[in-house]
């Protein structure tokens, strides 16, 4: 019988171009357009100032004097590192650079680098950065229109003399060389013909960009400050806000006791008042730019909504006896692993009785509390909201949306606790955020305030309908009223199309 399968913790939804591959370990090589970047930063800033035809004249002039000067087993192609290296070699090749639209990027790149090359400068230079920021910025992305005709030229000039049975090699216009179509040609002509070229030197490309790190400034991103508090203004969460709180007040005039026993009447009000009172933190939190304790605050209001709202819709006693219980239990087994723990008897004692003290809170005997070590119902999140809501319910993918700021996840810390830098020198680094205010937008506050309101129009369901008629008609016309706010501005920050857009 053979082994059983180890099951992972890793659960991916995969594609099938990557299931295809499976059998055929190391067949298909990843290939970074970073990586190699740095390779065409003189095409680049040539193409920045120049037409394409000079470019590609001026690109072929120097290629062929170094073919013809240099026993090379491959063809030239003008990238960056190898051409530095030979310039090192030939003092003319040079100053035939220089009689050429690529003079301005050799001059400046050769100056900025000139430490990292081991290059002495031997001409008047005046040092302008602009060029290679410019020139690195265009082609940060390897489908931008520079970036494919920084590719062709090398893979065109590389196949000059060969047979081009398909007609690829022989495109001029930009036009024709920028067309979708070509665009991908020359995308997946480009590794196999130039990208994997031995002329590449991927070890400097690396070292070129750690240079940059170090030599070129951070440019962090402007504060937003202003931009979010008059989205704030624009969107009326303050005035929305008051009004929930003013009826949340009429709310609470209302006696759950009088249709609730009383351990469950608590526990109802327990609910509405966290997911309430949490509600209006989320938004004084989005208001003063605390953004990523306003996403937690309302993951957890969020929970909260669910589970209320799961006890309800049972409505079962034991289920709320329950939930009460457990917290007691909890309470019992930590109490006991602390005394456990204990480095003297003082420790103990304390420990003894903040589980005393719990179970008198509770009002129960000791050996009718159980230790409670796991969760409290035996149903999990998922299974609470797809049995109120049901399946494919946007309350429970929303909980799940925000699992990444609770644990951690890369991208939260990225955004809130970095900052990328906009120079384009940099190529997306981060680096440490120094600015107080961190940023959510408006989303955790637009999401919130209608959970509260909902949940207040849910626990009126229980009331006689002429007592609290008016009240609810009132909570539901400021929950659509939240909604149609927020696609307000869901349409024009969050997705702007070009009615919308300013």
């Amino acid at each position: 019988m053979s082994a059983k399968k180890k099951r992972s913790r890793i659960r991916q939804t995969r594609t099938e171009f990557q299931k295809a591959f499976d059998p055929y370990p190391g067949m298909i090589v990843p290939f970074s357009w970073s990586e190699r970047l740095p390779e065409f930063l003189h095409i680049s800033i040539a193409l920045n100032e120049f037409d394409y035809e000079t470019v590609k004249k001026d690109f072929a002039e120097i290629a062929d004097y170094v073919n013809e000067k240099f026993d090379l087993q491959r063809k030239f192609h003008l990238n960056l590192t190898h051409t530095v290296k030979l310039i090192k070699e030939d003092d003319k090749l040079l100053d035939i650079i220089f009689k050429t639209s690529f003079k301005k990027g050799f001059e400046q790149i050769l100056g900025f680098y000139s430490e990292l090359f081991d290059f002495k400068i031997e001409y008047d230079l005046k040092p302008d950065i602009k060029p290679i920021f410019l020139g690195y910025k265009e082609i940060l992305d390897g489908r931008s229109d520079i970036s494919i005709l920084c590719k062709y030229l090398m893979v065109q000039y590389k196949h000059i003399g060969q047979e081009d049975p398909f007609q690829i090699f022989n495109w001029n216009g930009i036009n024709e060389i920028l067309n979708p179509m070509n665009v991908s040609r020359v995308m997946s002509l480009f590794p196999p013909s130039i990208g994997q070229s031995e002329y590449l030197d991927l070890e400097l490309c690396e070292s070129i960009w750690l240079y940059n790190y170090i030599r070129s400034p951070l440019m962090p991103k402007p504060d937003d400050s202003k931009m979010e508090e008059d989205h704030f203004i624009e969107m009326n969460i303050e005035k929305l806000t008051d009004e929930l709180k003013q009826l949340y007040s009429e709310f609470k005039e209302l006696n759950l006791l009088s249709i609730y026993p009383k351990f469950i009447a608590e526990v109802n009000m327990g609910f509405i008042a966290r997911i309430c009172n949490l509600t209006f933190d989320v938004v004084d939190l989005v208001k003063t730019h605390k953004g990523e304790i306003a996403e937690i605050v309302f993951r957890t209001t969020l929970e909260s909504f669910i589970v209320g709202s799961w006890l309800y819709k049972r409505k079962d006693v034991e289920l709320h006896k329950r939930f009460r219980d457990f917290t007691t239990g909890r309470d019992k087994f930590f109490g006991q692993k602390i005394a456990e723990q204990a480095v003297d008897d003082k420790m103990k004692k304390e420990a003894e009785k903040m589980v005393a003290d719990a179970i008198k809170e509770a009002g129960v005997r000791e050996i009718s509390v159980a230790t409670e070590r796991g969760d409290i119902f035996d149903k999990r999140i998922d299974q609470m909201a797809e049995e109120v809501w049901g399946k494919d319910n946007q309350y429970y993918f929303l909980y799940k949306r925000t699992s990444g700021v609770v644990h951690g996840q890369w991208q939260v810390i990225a955004k809130y606790h970095l900052a990328k830098s906009f120079n384009p020198m940099h190529n997306g680094l981060y680096w440490y955020n120094d600015n107080k205010n961190h940023f959510a937008g408006l989303i955790p506050a637009f999401c919130c305030l209608p959970l509260a309101s909902n949940f207040l129009i849910r626990a009126l369901d229980d009331f006689e309908e002429d007592d609290v008629k008016e009240l609810k008609e009132k909570l539901l016309d400021i929950e659509s009223r939240i909604w149609e706010q927020y696609m307000v501005y869901y349409k024009k920050y969050i997705l702007p199309n070009e009615e919308t857009a300013e």
